[in-house]
């Protein structure tokens, strides 16, 4: 009696749940048609078919949803255009709702703890690590591309890179830096915090060793006014980049030196006069090494590349070299500016040669100078073979071409702001002197017939250009030659310390008192450099090679701001008689 009560208990919990399941389908889905109702009543099943539970059913039959909605379906054809978009929509309510990539997830986790800590220091308002705005968002760009995974770690571990890079810093006094600048962290049992730290701080530190070693520790402008040098600052992106992809960071950081043999050679002097400075027969003053620092800082100021042709005009050694690739092919000697109108410190190109020139004196020689000798003696310029003409309440002073020019034969002219340029000269006997420093800032040259015809024979091969042809073009009117296709670069230098030809260290004079300056500042200005500040448009020059404009006037003691060509600085005194 109870086992009949419970099959029928069974049976009816059986029915129930199949009559239920297409009443659960309409309730998921209101769309779905109910299922029509049936003429003829299934089978009665037995009593164990009853009591199977429905888990027990073959895989394959269809479920009575299914069963029931299929024969719908194929009745309506509507519902069958229908459905896909009933179906579809929960398919895109799926995709709304995915959950962001996560950009760190490719990393090991032992990177990945780091990398957090790394993001989230660069996402910190207060940044105490970074010398500038430029270079923190230049390291957060960085390590953003690379998914915040470390530079200098491995799972946590200092790598190669990290090594290499910290051997580097730690032998900057090689290139005359000062290693304690560069301070390197020590990675060893750290933890995930500490390590990020170190991480963005040895970041740092390569930037700024970088910074250092390819442009120096301060604007040049704390030394001198007079100085108009690139001072090329590498951009932090690229150092950066250069470091990643480099397989070894230490010889991709000394790359950022200087690279041309004036500086690598004052570079093995500076080792080799350290190595015998302990030594007691050694026989460098201690100051030599003050002086080598010096020189190797200014040559960071200068471009990387010098050029294929360049003249190099040292100040200090009054004298002129003309390089071509690579080697010395003429050298003379040369008059600089006196200490008080110091020859400037310049990189331009040399556009052409004036045979010939007119000497438009320039505005701070009239005003200081040939004004107050015109009012003394009205007749001293004429005597003087200079031509005073006034116009619009200005006066001007020019002196034609000819043997007593001031410039003589010949002017080399690379425009710059300083008005400066290299010339020949009537006074010959200066160049006699060992200490040639009497100018106003111009160079006199003492052979300038050859010099001419070295830079035409670079610039302009096939024409065989000799000194005697260009002699034969002495006479009354200006003639210019062109140095193109090639203009050649002059780079004004100021080497106190130098290796010359025969591999031998030589020092001259601090006659400009510049080496005591740069070293001064060397010990109190290291930091960030500074942008060199803009210059006034009446201070630029043009850098074409237009030959010749009007002199401008002075007007009042004043220069008039119409100058768009760069007047001479001249270096010759005025004659005895002037003094009597």
């Amino acid at each position: 009696m109870h086992g009949f009560r419970y099959d029928r208990i069974l049976a009816g919990t059986a029915l129930a749940l199949i009559l239920a399941i297409p009443m659960v389908g309409l309730a998921q889905d209101p769309n779905k048609t109910a299922p029509a109702p049936t003429t003829a009543s299934p089978p009665a099943a037995s009593p164990v078919e009853q009591a199977a539970p429905p888990a027990l059913a073959p895989a394959a039959a269809a479920s009575p949803a299914e069963q029931v909605s299929t024969p719908t379906l194929a009745a309506d054809p509507a519902a069958v255009t229908e459905q896909p978009a009933a179906v579809t929509e929960p398919a895109v309510a799926v995709t709304e709702q995915a959950a962001p990539v996560d950009p760190l997830a490719s990393l090991d986790p032992a990177d990945r703890v780091i990398a957090e800590k790394v993001r989230d220091l660069l996402a910190a308002t207060s940044d105490k690590i970074f010398a500038s705005k430029k270079e923190r968002a230049a390291a957060e760009a960085f390590y953003q591309n690379r998914n915040f995974l470390p530079l200098w770690l491995d799972k946590g571990v200092e790598n190669a890179r990290a090594t290499s890079a910290i051997a580097r810093l730690k032998h900057a006094d090689a290139d005359g830096l000062e290693v304690s600048d560069y301070k390197t962290p020590n990675f060893a049992g750290l933890g995930s915090d500490a390590l990020a730290e170190a991480e963005l701080k040895l970041t740092q530190t390569v930037l700024t060793y970088a910074r250092h070693v390819q442009s120096g520790r301060f604007a040049y402008t704390r030394v001198s006014r007079n100085i108009e040098l690139p001072q090329a600052v590498p951009e932090p992106a690229d150092i950066l980049g250069t470091i990643a992809d480099a397989a070894d960071a230490g010889k991709a950081l000394d790359a950022f030196s200087p690279q041309h043999a004036e500086y690598q050679k004052l570079k093995a002097m500076l080792a080799e006069v350290r190595a015998n400075s302990g030594s007691k027969k050694s026989e460098t003053p201690r100051h030599v090494e003050t002086a080598i620092i010096a020189n190797m800082e200014r040559w960071r100021w200068y471009p990387r590349d010098l050029g294929k042709a360049h003249v190099v005009v040292n100040q200090p050694d009054f004298t002129l070299r003309v390089m071509h690739e690579g080697a010395q092919v003429w050298t003379t000697r040369i008059v600089i500016g006196k200490p008080s109108m110091p020859t400037p410190l310049l990189s331009e190109t040399m556009k052409f040669i004036t045979v010939n020139p007119t000497w438009h004196v320039p505005p701070s020689i009239v005003h200081n100078e040939y004004l107050p000798a015109l009012a003394q003696d009205p007749t001293v310029l004429a005597r003087m073979g200079l031509h005073v003409s006034y116009s619009g309440g200005g006066v001007s002073i020019s002196q034609p071409p000819g043997p007593n020019n001031a410039l003589g034969r010949i002017r080399f002219n690379f425009p710059n702001r300083f008005l400066v340029y290299q010339h020949d000269t009537p006074d010959k006997y200066y160049f006699a002197h060992e200490v040639r420093a009497y100018s106003h800032g111009c160079m006199r040259v003492q052979d300038p017939a050859k010099y001419a015809e070295v830079l035409l024979n670079i610039a302009r091969p096939q024409e065989h250009w000799t000194a005697e042809r260009i002699t034969r073009m002495f006479g009354h009117a200006e003639q210019d030659l062109q140095l193109q296709p090639t203009p050649i670069w002059v780079h004004l230098t100021y080497q106190t310390a130098f290796v010359d030809n025969a591999g031998k260290l030589q020092t001259r004079r601090d006659v400009y008192n510049l080496d005591s300056r740069t070293l001064a500042a060397i010990r109190s200005a290291r930091g960030v450099i500074e942008p060199t500040p803009e210059r006034r448009r009446e201070d630029m020059v043009a850098s074409g090679s237009t030959p010749r404009r009007s002199a401008p006037a002075v007007r009042n003691g004043a220069m008039s701001q119409s100058m768009v060509y760069p007047t001479p600085g001249y270096a010759r005194p005025f004659p005895s008689f002037f003094y009597r």
